[in-house]
């Protein structure tokens, strides 16, 4: 899941602040049962993470828990997987929040509060001078590697580091230093205009359609059969056109380009399926 999708299920999460942790299961080895009895007291995100905090008692301190959905990570309220055993599920009086292949385990506050919130690509304290700042210290990384960076970009992913890279035309394998330094706010910048764009698309159910290259076939402009390669550092999976994707010349401004409008191929459904990314 990308972070996009973490600020849609905090907002779907707010239902459960305020009640109290009925019943607890899962196949986490964490001490998951502490939790019960226990109310939600605030959800809180960072990038690709969801942080709980469950009021502990009169006079005692919250508990807080850290659920990290990696690469294959998603969840669901009141609507479980019938074929899937969950990592973690509360329920409440007014439903059940259930999760699935992904990291959790209890942490304490202050651990909550080391995470840089101006590096959270949709956070409120999004700061691309401050971004513009740490990127310099890593300008001989692909682009391909730096626009999943975590400590650069909380919450891009994989398909947003495949969709950015298309719309700034740019070779996965072009490394910062062979942009203009003068384009690199641009970077930054369409890295936090592609995930607004994703949480609007998401929240319509039409995210798919408006992917251009990832998990595509053929570029959208030239028609070229789109390479698909594991590349930089990460080996994670990426879709580029070798004709409209090349590495900038030195002198060359960058260029950002708008999201192309999505192909209409017969009846337009009016709902993708529900996406876990």
């Amino acid at each position: 899941m990308e972070g996009p999708s973490l600020v849609i299920l905090k907002e779907e999460l707010k239902t459960f602040v305020g009640k109290k942790v009925l019943k607890v299961s899962g196949n986490t080895t964490q001490p998951k049962e502490e939790l019960q009895g226990l109310v939600l007291k605030a959800v809180h995100i960072w990038g690709k993470v969801l942080f709980l905090e469950f009021s502990g008692g009169k006079g005692k301190k919250s508990v807080w828990t850290r659920t990290h959905f990696m690469m294959f990570g998603s969840y669901r309220i009141n609507d479980p997987k019938l074929d899937r055993d969950p990592r973690l599920a509360l329920e409440f009086r007014s439903g059940i929040f259930y999760t699935y292949a992904c990291a959790f385990r209890f942490l304490e506050r202050a651990e909550y509060q080391e995470h840089d919130r101006q590096v959270d690509v949709l956070g409120p304290r999004w700061d691309e001078e401050h971004v513009l700042n740490l990127i310099a210290k890593k300008k001989d990384a692909y682009l391909c590697d730096l626009l999943l960076d975590q400590t650069l970009f909380a919450g891009s992913g994989n398909i947003v580091k495949n969709e950015v890279l298309f719309n700034l035309r740019c070779h996965p394998l072009t490394t910062l230093s062979q942009i203009r330094r003068a384009d690199w706010p641009l970077v930054i910048h369409e890295v936090r205009v592609y995930c607004e764009n994703f949480y609007k698309w998401k929240k319509k159910f039409e995210l798919r359609r408006h992917w251009q290259v990832y998990k595509k076939h053929k570029c959208p402009l030239c028609e070229q059969k789109l390479k698909r390669e594991k590349l930089g550092k990460l080996e994670r999976a990426t879709f580029y056109c070798l004709t409209h994707q090349l590495v900038p010349k030195p002198s060359k401004k960058l260029v950002v380009h708008e999201v192309l409008p999505p192909a209409v191929k017969g009846k337009v459904k009016k709902k993708e399926k529900r996406l876990d990314h």
